[in-house]
């Protein structure tokens, strides 16, 4: 692992710490899991929430199917999504809660919507002596005194007689509903009166989300209520038996397949009709009367389309593992929603017509990891004889994007109403290119590359990959040893042309430029050309266009990585120039003056603002006159000039040995330094100027520097220094290259770092 990891990297290796984990896990070890929380730190919130959510899912997700072929199937009774098991009598105390009387006549109440009613049971003439125990009297609902009570007993208006089955949140009985003396199923929070908050909301949820539906394969809610802590509905008890079930012998045939998941589709539109999205639609949460109808129940993570929160806003991975979709795998609530219904319904399908849902693994991890990054299975690959149209229908549901998929669950009906009428479906199968697309996106390699994941690639697949990494291997040798030649061509080669931009004619810069080019001529026969420009921030522009190859400018102009120093030249001094009779004597007293800054180009006006800056003035504070120390006509009009020059130069020297100019001090220099690193403290020493100064003066300097762009051949860079080093007469007062190795922080060119480090070492 790298000191600064990549969030890729991170990711790997959080997949890694989690894999190894759950290969304990499924080999039935012992995993302390505090213990292994605590060896990996960087990643304790992020294992320690995935942990949760898995152990939630699986508590959530009821027993396998292979589970259920151990249980006892001859009863055939069902109800409301719950796994039924054999009747029993049940310490009721596992169930609810202590509490003494637990009727309660003013419990709240949601009242069934009116409708007619369906016959699923007839109706049964009970008498309380078909319930009562041994010593003739009814036992009442369990409660601290009463703990070890067996069923049949009373809650409330109910006569609880043997429970139906249990879930991860409830428990579901059937009952007697004595007033109305009919049967009914009776469904409870599990955990009775500790029921947490989100437990209740989603109970009721579950409530008010199907009293508010009637249809007759929808699952009807005749009473919901809270007894003494104790949250509870009643509900249409279904004779029959469920998919899940049904599964256990094996797949179904054809029609009676497609006919239930059709019914189920049409339900479900009806449902989402009123804004209710399922979100656990699966076999189990579907039954078959005695007349052989599905009615669909279970709808405890039922969603309110529309709704901006709700108990899943956080993004909790909620569902059945092998029957959620790829969006609730994620945890991405704000994605869920009519497709995913649809793509519960196509897995429910394709295991109705296979015998096992699309994805199914060890664990409930692994089943996750496969339903996001896994494209699904084709039915065909698992029963031949199926028919390519249905195989069609099942592929559109099961796509990994939901805007592929059906766009309701109507259109999923009226396509699957089409196949068992014999007509053409409206759904098409991917195109050749498409499944091409998908099959190369899901190797390994590439669905790295582009941010997916596959988890069990086929052996095509991996042979792709081989062969892939073969040939990028190839070309990628193939490529460093081209770039390696060309670097190696481009760095010993010299432009055809070699520019040189300096500064205005007759100007230090220009002619310093002028006596380079003889050099460089000299050593290689080549005569670079000068141009002649504003000042140093020309330069640069010229020099980023490509118009020049080389360029002189002041440090302060070097603002951008896309240029490299080859040498620092010589220091210039910021000589602040005011006429002599003036009562100006600090920098501040400038403020609201007629000031000579240099050219707007300059380096001059650069370095000038910089210091104004410093004591609060800017450009507004200024009546600034665009000229330079040197323009025609400003000498006589006798104004404050700044001048970013070296010291002593002819021309410029005369304005200030002629008496007419002095240099003004400036007192805060050496804090001016600290505040901006490309000036250095500076003193004009007493005498200087043919005995001008009658004393020290303390200003600050900024350096000329030798530029190119940053990916200038090295040979261009080497020509230079060799004009500047190695040639005599050069000009006076140039940095000794001595003391441009000790230099630091400029950005030097590669090349030119290593001649600078070559003379380090020899004055080593």
């Amino acid at each position: 692992m790298t000191e600064n990891p990549s969030e890729d990297e991170l990711t790997e290796e959080f997949d890694e710490i989690l894999l190894g984990f759950l290969r304990e896990h499924d080999a039935k070890k012992v995993v302390d899991r505090e213990e292994f929380l605590q060896q990996h730190p960087q990643f304790r919130d992020r294992l320690a929430q995935l942990l949760e959510t898995a152990d939630w899912i699986e508590k959530m997700a009821g027993p396998t199917l292979a589970e259920i072929a151990d249980q006892d199937t001859s009863r055939v009774g069902s109800i409301a999504g719950e796994p039924i098991g054999s009747a029993e009598v049940v310490d009721a105390s596992e169930v609810v809660n202590q509490g003494q009387d637990l009727y309660d006549p003013n419990a709240a109440t949601i009242d069934a919507p009116a409708r007619p009613r369906r016959m699923l049971s007839q109706d049964v003439d009970f008498s309380l002596s078909e319930f009562t125990g041994s010593g003739g009297k009814i036992s009442e609902f369990p409660s601290l005194e009463n703990s070890q009570a067996a069923l049949p007993c009373r809650f409330g208006d109910y006569i609880l007689q043997r429970v139906l089955g249990r879930g991860g949140m409830g428990v579901v009985y059937l009952a007697t509903q004595t007033a109305l003396n009919r049967e009914v199923a009776v469904k409870m929070i599990r955990s009775g009166a500790l029921a947490s908050d989100d437990e209740v909301d989603r109970f009721y949820r579950e409530a008010r989300s199907v009293a508010k539906l009637t249809h007759p394969s929808i699952v009807t809610i005749y009473h919901c209520g809270e007894s003494n802590g104790h949250h509870y509905f009643s509900m249409d008890y279904i004779p029959g038996t469920d998919l899940s079930k049904i599964l256990v012998e094996g797949p179904l045939e054809t029609k009676r397949a497609v006919k239930y998941v059709m019914d189920v589709a049409r339900a479900i539109h009806y449902a989402h009709s009123f804004g209710v999205v399922h979100r656990d639609l699966k076999p189990a949460n579907v039954l078959i009367d005695e007349s052989d109808h599905v009615v669909i129940t279970d709808f405890g993570l039922a969603k309110q389309m529309g709704a901006e929160q709700g108990l899943t806003a956080t993004g909790a991975t909620i569902g059945t593992p092998s029957y959620m979709s790829p969006e609730q795998a994620a945890g991405k609530s704000e994605a869920q929603g009519i497709a995913t219904d649809v793509y519960a319904m196509g897995a429910i399908l394709f295991a109705l017509l296979t015998g096992k849902p699309p994805f199914q693994a060890e664990s409930v991890m692994q089943t996750i990891m496969l339903v996001i990054n896994r494209p699904a299975p084709q039915v065909r690959q698992q029963q031949a004889n199926i028919h390519v149209d249905l195989e069609t229908i099942v592929g559109k549901c099961l796509e990994k994007q939901p805007h592929l998929r059906y766009e309701s669950a109507a259109h999923l009906a009226d396509d699957l109403e089409r196949f068992l009428n014999g007509h053409p479906i409206e759904a098409k199968p991917p195109t050749l290119m498409r499944r091409a697309r998908f099959w190369i996106e899901n190797i390994p390699i590439v669905a790295a590359l582009t941010g997916g994941r596959q988890v069990e690639p086929s052996r095509s697949q991996r042979w792709a990959q081989n062969l892939f990494l073969a040939i990028a291997a190839g070309i990628l040798a193939i490529g460093l040893l081209g770039n390696s030649l060309w670097d190696q061509f481009r760095n010993s080669s010299l432009p055809n042309r070699i520019t040189i931009a300096s500064g205005s004619p007759g100007g230090m810069y220009y002619d310093l430029a002028g006596k380079i080019s003889d050099r460089m001529r000299t050593g290689n026969g080549r005569q670079p050309t000068v141009t002649a420009t504003g000042g140093s921030v020309e330069n640069l522009k010229q020099l980023l266009d490509k118009h020049a190859d080389v360029a002189l400018m002041q440090e302060s102009t070097v603002r951008t990585d896309q240029v490299a120093v080859v040498a620092p030249l010589f220091f210039e001094p910021i000589h602040i120039l005011i006429p002599r009779g003036t009562e100006i004597s600090k920098v501040t007293d400038l403020k609201g003056q007629s000031v000579v800054l240099g050219s707007k180009d300059s380096g001059t006006r650069q370095a000038s603002l910089k210091l104004l800056k410093y004591f609060g003035m800017s450009e507004k504070d200024l009546d600034i006159v665009d000229s330079d120390w040197n323009t025609v006509g400003v000498r006589e009009r006798r104004l404050p000039m700044f001048a970013v020059i070296k010291a002593e130069q002819p021309g410029f020297s005369e304005l200030i040995t002629s008496g007419e100019y002095r240099l003004l001090s400036i007192a805060d220099a050496p804090n001016m330094t600290l505040a901006e690193p490309m000036f250095r403290l500076y003193q004009f020493p007493a005498g200087a100027y043919r005995g001008s100064l009658e004393a020290p003066v303390t200003s600050l300097a900024t350096a000329a520097l030798m530029v190119v762009r940053r990916d200038a051949p090295s040979r261009l860079v080497e020509e230079c220094l060799k004009a500047l080093y190695e040639t005599q007469g050069l000009t006076d007062g140039l940095i000794a290259k001595e003391m441009a190795a000790e230099w630091q922080g400029l950005p030097y060119h590669p090349a030119a770092r290593r001649y600078f480090e070559e003379v380090a070492k020899r004055v080593d």
